[in-house]
């Protein structure tokens, strides 16, 4: 997952940095309303001044220090002391591990993801149970049920999640003007797309009367999945086997067909024969180039660089593929886990319950939604969270943008979580209007698919089973090297049942029966939403 999140956070921070708030920011419906303005209010008002120690990890650079403007400004808005430290993300993990040891927790922690880490604290004792919290602030009323689940442990909710688009993420592209050249169609299925791919590969749909295009992009580890549906994600549990336990997606049916499709194509000249030792980064550089015809990119536009594209191919049409429909008759991608990045409080604050909402307030306020036409220095708010125009941000031919030396020393969104809990369609309509000219299409194609589309909630992301969280790389990592093999020849696909019962005996079984536990005493199932 570390692929997929670094390039992702690197466009969710570009589209939501400014993403917030705004007391009266439309029909969205989405914006914190009167009770978090409310109570910054009153806490800069003369209620009892708090202390508050918090602590956090960051990209900024420079990073924020403890003391300046946007410390000062958070101190006047809430009726606080604010006590911050912020550390880089590459190292926080580390020092964050020690703070907990130590038992010296401050008010305020974050951490990336609900990992093994968050289970194992959370059973210490070291955070402070929610729920009873959850349902008084705006911003957190809209935050599905799948995504509390993963904040939870034993059944009690000890985070707030920071939002981070469910139907966002890579997502299959085709050059469209390959397929109009060769006169194909989109493809619907495995067997289309083996036509296509092998296509681009050997009837020079780029005119240069050379043989040196790829059809479908891939690279080691199988990466980015081709899985095009649900059914077929190799990370997914939406399978169940002969017993109706959830199974992972890479010993079932649908990944099965895939391989066979994979290794098929790759026989007969669709894929690249290096592909086993080629990075990611390598095709997104030949698709870039105009010689790879499918491959992978995210709404807002991070990876394939179009205006490199269209620069060498003006006439370069780059859509995306919609989902397949699979054998059992589902369609549709799989829904992300919803969130990059969590709050949690401190044990010691349960006798404390003014100061837990002082700090719930903080974070509640700092997680409206403005609008983007709203985004100015005439809005109040959105001009305090970012430090002031001519200090934090500058406005550039009508577009915000953030001081690279003072934003981190002036803005309070430097410090307190400045993402706003917004809805898929808000921001995939975001991304088309912030979307540079060549990716304008690109972008609303995304929005016409992704908006229409039927999304699986993945029950693997609801659920912190131990044996899991321990094994699955280990496990992941010995399907994918197998499946490797059977790609490129070095081992038959009719050894497949052999190979899922070596998964078991590695720890799969095990896996399997504590994930389905869980998700029994849970009560969650795999379901589709839009």
């Amino acid at each position: 997952m570390g692929k997929y999140i670094k390039v992702l956070l690197s466009l969710t921070l570009v589209l939501t940095m400014v993403a917030c708030g705004s007391n009266n920011s439309g029909s969205n419906g989405n914006a914190a309303g009167n009770n978090s303005q409310q109570g910054a209010n009153n806490a800069a008002d003369g209620g009892k001044k708090y202390t508050v120690t918090w602590m956090s990890g960051t990209w900024k650079d420079p990073v924020p220090p403890v003391t300046g403007d946007g410390v000062t400004a958070i101190n006047e808005k809430f009726n606080i002391d604010f006590k911050p430290q912020m550390l880089p993300w590459d190292v926080y993990t580390e020092k964050l591990a020690v703070k907990i040891a130590s038992g010296d927790i401050p008010d305020v922690i974050s951490i990336e993801d609900a990992d093994s880490n968050f289970v194992k604290w959370a059973k210490q004792g070291a955070f402070l149970p929610l729920d009873e919290f959850i349902g008084d602030y705006e911003t957190f009323k809209p935050v599905d049920d799948f995504i509390w689940d993963a904040m939870k442990v034993e059944g009690k909710i000890y985070a707030i999640p920071t939002f981070f688009e469910t139907k966002g993420g890579k997502k299959p592209m085709i050059r469209k003007d390959w397929l109009d050249k060769l006169g194909l169609q989109m493809p619907t299925s495995y067997e289309e797309l083996k036509e296509v791919a092998v296509a681009f590969a050997k009837q020079d749909p780029d005119g240069d009367g050379m043989n040196n295009t790829t059809g479908l992009g891939l690279s080691k580890e199988i990466f980015y999945d081709p899985s095009f549906s649900a059914y077929y994600d190799a990370e997914t549990w939406y399978h169940k086997n002969d017993s109706g336990q959830y199974i992972p997606g890479y010993i079932s049916q649908g990944n099965k067909d895939k391989i066979q499709f994979l290794a098929d194509l790759y026989k007969e000249g669709g894929l690249n024969k290096d592909w086993p030792i080629i990075t990611y980064n390598d095709v997104f550089k030949g698709f870039n180039a105009g010689k790879v015809g499918i491959w992978y990119q995210q709404p807002g536009g991070v990876g394939i660089d179009l205006e490199i594209l269209k620069e060498l191919e003006p006439n370069a049409e780059v859509v995306p593929i919609p989902a397949f429909k699979a054998p059992d008759g589902s369609q549709g991608f799989t829904h992300g886990s919803g969130f990059y990045g969590m709050y949690l409080l401190n044990a010691k604050l349960k006798g404390e319950p003014e100061k837990v909402k002082r700090i719930l307030e903080m974070i509640d306020y700092s997680r409206q939604y403005v609008p983007l036409e709203e985004r100015n220095p005439q809005n109040e708010y959105f001009d305090w969270i970012k430090g002031h125009e001519g200090k934090g941000y500058n406005m550039v031919d009508g577009v915000v943008v953030d001081d690279p030396q003072n934003f981190a020393l002036v803005a309070p969104a430097a410090y307190i979580p400045d993402v706003a809990w917004t809805s898929n369609e808000q921001t995939l309509k975001d991304y088309i209007a912030l979307a540079k000219p060549a990716y304008k299409e690109q972008d609303q194609a995304f929005y016409d698919m992704l908006s229409a589309a039927e999304f699986y909630v993945n029950p693997i992301h609801r659920v912190h089973p131990p044996k899991f969280m321990e094994k699955k790389t280990e496990l992941f990592k010995y399907i994918t090297d197998e499946t490797t093999k059977m790609i490129v020849g070095q081992r038959p696909i009719s050894e497949w049942e052999a190979m899922v019962q070596e998964y078991m005996d590695k720890g799969g079984k095990e896996v399997i029966d504590e994930v389905n536990q869980e998700l029994q005493a849970g009560n969650i199932q795999g379901e589709w939403s839009k």
